[in-house]
């Protein structure tokens, strides 16, 4: 949980997560991405099941529920995102 964001079960809102797939992205626009430093240190890509054990399980069950979207064009609805 960031500081100071009130715990979900705190919040007076509902909160709505999107994806969107802005397509492939070349090996040249992957080693040409510039990152923000206070916000990530790396770029790192990988086949889907090389991320399953780099990753908590609830963490892994929301990305192949992003491919398997992208993969079939249909919108894939997770229930909850964990973050309680």
């Amino acid at each position: 949980m960031q500081p100071g964001r009130p715990r979900r079960a705190q919040r007076p809102y509902s909160t709505l997560q999107l994806i969107f797939d802005g397509g492939r992205l070349t090996a040249e626009q992957i080693q040409s991405l510039t990152l923000n430093p206070s916000e990530h240190d790396e770029v790192c890509v990988l086949p889907l099941a090389e991320w399953e054990t780099l990753m908590p399980a609830r963490d892994f069950m929301r990305l192949r529920a992003v491919e398997e979207a992208r993969r079939t064009g249909v919108a894939a609805y997770v229930g909850t995102w964990g973050n309680t």
